[in-house]
């Protein structure tokens, strides 16, 4: 077992191409956006197991004590997956350990292990063809309020600042600094078009973020990255005239569909949602020790 907090450039390389393989036999990606962006941070614990040079096993411990991991296909029920879960968890006893895709097979060697469901995370997608109609936009909101283009200059410390108190209770996204902003701000796909803000008097009061993993295409899906509203403006309609002018958008760039991930607990964003033609379309499951938080 290596235990690492910085990747050499051929660790990396290599824990991207067993991503890629385990992804197409489950049909699920065993890590998200965090644990592929700390690949390249030192942000991160890094839990690999090797074998005459090829990697069998990866596992991380992000600093929020998440924890993600995966297995070689051709080289499960070895011992390997146990072997990672034991050394994270005894890096950390606390840690969430995420099941994406919730597959079977996962849940039942988290339960296995001691490990009870704590946290439930909801796919949600929508159509935005032409015969699936879209809510209609807003005509009159808070007076003042205005939409712009994210300017990273002007708005990334207030989105901070938004961000954090809109998502006070939220573990992750509440928890990002102005650093973790910079780096998703320097993803390939990032397009600052893509990012609206609700301005009241010039002040940010709210944003909207669309994904878009192949910039420019038009036959794959988008993603609502995050929408939020500072708690001064939340019940006022902002978050409805930022999604709203949203899927407007892109369904005007031919864009087929979308999806947003939502906490199954959530009920006001569910019924929203719900109401706006989403459906679930997938769903992840964070584990944890039994009797912890």
């Amino acid at each position: 077992m290596i235990t690492t907090a910085a990747l050499p450039p051929t660790r990396r390389t290599m824990i991207r191409a067993l991503l890629t393989t385990v992804t197409e036999h489950d049909g699920a990606s065993p890590l998200d956006e965090a644990a592929l962006l700390a690949l390249d941070g030192e942000s991160a614990q890094h839990l690999l197991v090797e074998e005459a040079g090829d990697l069998l096993g990866y596992a991380s411990v992000l600093a929020d004590g998440t924890v993600q991991g995966m297995v070689d296909p051709a080289h499960r029920r070895r011992g390997h997956g146990t072997a990672l879960l034991h050394e994270a968890l005894a890096l950390r006893p606390d840690a969430g350990v995420w099941a994406h895709g919730a597959l079977e097979g996962s849940l039942a060697f988290l339960s296995a292990a001691g490990l009870a469901e704590s946290r439930y995370l909801l796919t949600l997608h929508r159509e935005l063809a032409p015969a699936t109609p879209l809510p209609a936009i807003p005509t009159s909101t808070l007076e003042g309020l205005r939409l712009g283009t994210f300017a990273a200059e002007r708005d990334a410390e207030r989105w901070v600042s938004v961000n954090a108190r809109a998502f006070a209770d939220h573990p992750e996204q509440g928890a990002m600094t102005g650093e973790d902003l910079a780096q998703r701000l320097a993803q390939p796909w990032f397009d600052a078009e893509d990012m609206l803000v609700a301005l009241r008097d010039e002040e940010l009061v709210g944003f909207v973020w669309v994904k878009r993993e192949h910039p420019g295409a038009t036959d794959q899906d988008a993603e609502i990255y995050v929408v939020a509203t500072d708690p001064s403006v939340q019940g006022h309609g902002v978050a409805g005239l930022l999604l709203a002018t949203s899927l407007d958008r892109l369904r005007a760039d031919g864009v087929p569909g979308v999806e947003l991930y939502v906490e199954a607990d959530n009920a006001p964003a569910l019924r929203l949602y719900e109401a706006w033609g989403f459906t679930v379309a997938g769903r992840d499951v964070q584990m944890r020790a039994t009797g912890r938080g």
